[in-house]
């Protein structure tokens, strides 16, 4: 990742709310609380979605990423949309396919069509808020480095055209070690894909999986910066899950009140931030956010 004097300073300014915020407990009423949930099915389970709902609410949630086929839940989700939003909860469309970014793959478009279908069709407190969407050009593991960075940056610009044009809002979960990708942009050959995003979204949801605060504003200093100065939503995603990937990665181990303490520290700091388009934490993934409470609340 690139280092600056600058990003120094925001980070030490971070380190000084947590020392500050350490007993807050709780998330700042100022930044925002989401969760990806990735079990559209349960659009048409009422009772199921009543108690994750319920659990949600309780927790602070206030917006929820939801992975839905609509073409197959079309009316179900609109009940979904229509019961968070009674409890104060807002919700964005989850998708994304990593063969999305190919030339002449259909995913986005159609996935748009049916996305643009049910906003038409919905009630205003039956609408999605934006379309959040979840592609990784790392999974392509067929491409080039350089390939594989320069067709998502292409997609990021198709995709973010389209969902503008359609006068709706576009969202994007991105790794946070995007900082060293370049891609050709505009008139410029080497540009940072980073400007890429922070140009052309409303908001970018940084997988910023780490098991504290403090490591969660280290890998997230630059697009905070960015986010600032490109007038641009930023959220930090936190992980729940066993994901066999290190334990640095995920609160799995130190569970569910640890990771409360650890996400009010975040909060805090990004408030401290003052990012003009507003800043957020985000828990991946309900499922395994439930299992986590559930454990400490059996013990």
């Amino acid at each position: 990742m690139r280092k600056s004097i600058q990003q120094g300073v925001v980070l030490s300014a971070f380190c000084a709310v947590l020392a500050v915020a350490s007993s807050a407990g709780t998330v700042s009423s100022r930044t925002s609380k989401g969760v990806w949930w990735w079990r559209g099915e349960d659009a048409a389970n009422p009772s199921a979605t009543a108690q994750r709902l319920d659990f949600a609410a309780k927790h602070g949630v206030g917006e929820i990423y939801f992975c839905v086929d609509l073409r197959k839940y079309h009316k179900e989700t609109r009940s979904f949309v229509k019961a968070a939003g009674a409890k104060g909860i807002r919700v964005a469309l989850l998708a994304g396919d990593v063969s999305w970014i190919r030339p002449g793959n259909r995913g986005f478009a159609e996935t748009l069509i049916a996305y643009r279908s049910y906003q038409r069709h919905a009630a205003a407190d039956e609408k999605f808020y934006a379309l959040h969407l979840d592609v990784e050009p790392h999974q392509d593991a067929k491409l080039s480095d350089a390939r594989k960075w320069q067709l998502y940056a292409d997609f990021v610009l198709r995709a973010a055209a389209d969902v503008h044009a359609a006068g709706e809002k576009i969202e994007w979960d991105i790794p946070f070690w995007l900082d060293d990708k370049r891609v050709a942009y505009g008139d410029r050959e080497d540009a940072p894909l980073l400007d890429v995003l922070t140009e052309n979204s409303d908001c970018i949801t940084l997988m910023s999986y780490r098991d504290t605060a403090e490591a969660m504003l280290d890998v997230a200093k630059t697009e905070i910066e960015m986010a600032k100065a490109r007038n641009v939503r930023v959220v930090l995603g936190a992980e729940t899950g066993e994901t066999g990937e290190g334990s640095i990665v995920t609160f799995f181990e130190e569970g569910a009140r640890k990771m409360d303490g650890e996400l009010a520290k975040v909060a805090e700091a990004l408030d401290a931030a003052k990012v003009p388009a507003g800043a957020g934490i985000a828990i991946h993934h309900l499922g395994s956010w439930e299992k986590l409470v559930g454990k400490e609340t059996a013990k």
